[in-house]
């Protein structure tokens, strides 16, 4: 990696960052599933499509939007990779859980009906109020990281290989590994490694994130631009929901339809 690269990821993560400098200016905020395809089919040529959703109470409203338009999801997948696409799901609390695997092939329903199955039976409780455990989440997929001496349930072992390599984060709190608690100096440390490293596997991290009311500002500053440089630094996009959660099924097909990031030809 080039090093300039590496310099804006430590600027990114920073405690400039952290305490609210202003970013780019918000994208919309999506309110009503859009799932009609732009292009060509397959122009994304193979996908790697992995989601990691945010499972705590606050999140029912974005989960049961992606519950209701999964079958959209899924055909939109299948469309822009011309039927040549694997499927992964992690959730999270303060703890993760690898749902399905990336893995499966297109000729086999498997594959889609394990994601179906999966996103269906997601229920949204829990959490403690606090930070979330996503920047480990996408570590795991990220790196391939086993459940073996880590609060984790499941192997998550397939290999990034498609040509659209996508890994979509969807939350609505800040990092905080297992701890229950942001640490700036650790848990945004954290965060950027995680960046290098799906950089180093041509990954690129899109971000949903959902602003939630339940803190003293609606959107948190410090949990929107570590969104953003999440996107921002790997390549990928990042999307903005309603305060409810509403938009968060559009978002990820905004994603999907973008190829992760890819300009639409």
């Amino acid at each position: 990696m080039k090093p300039v690269i590496r310099v804006c990821i430590a600027a990114c993560f920073g405690l400039a960052l952290l305490s609210g400098m202003a970013g780019p200016p918000p994208i919309r905020s999506f309110a009503a599933l859009e799932t009609t395809p732009t292009g060509r089919e397959g122009k994304c040529g193979a996908v790697d499509l992995v989601i990691a959703m945010d499972t705590t109470h606050s999140m029912a409203t974005a989960i049961r939007d992606v519950k209701r338009e999964m079958v959209h999801l899924l055909d939109l997948t299948k469309f822009v990779s011309g039927g040549d696409y694997r499927l992964g799901l992690i959730s999270f609390k303060d703890r993760i859980t690898v749902e399905v695997d990336l893995g499966g092939t297109p000729d086999n329903p498997d594959t889609a009906e394990a994601i179906s199955w999966s996103i269906r039976r997601l229920t949204a409780e829990g959490g403690n109020g606090g930070p979330e455990a996503s920047d480990e989440a996408l570590h795991t997929a990220v790196a391939n990281l086993t459940a073996e001496n880590r609060p984790q349930d499941g192997d998550f072992t397939g290999v990034w290989e498609a040509r659209s390599r996508i890994l979509v984060l969807v939350t609505d709190n800040l990092p905080g590994g297992f701890d229950d608690q942001f640490d700036e100096g650790v848990d945004d440390l954290n965060a950027r490694d995680v960046t290098t490293l799906a950089l180093d596997k041509d990954i690129r991290i899109s971000s949903v994130y959902i602003p939630t009311s339940g803190f003293e500002m609606s959107p948190d500053p410090r949990v929107e631009q570590i969104m953003r440089a999440y996107a921002q630094l790997t390549g990928g996009v990042f999307a903005i929901t309603q305060t409810s959660g509403l938009g968060a099924a559009e978002a990820i097909a905004d994603i999907i339809n973008r190829c992760g990031s890819r300009p639409l030809s």
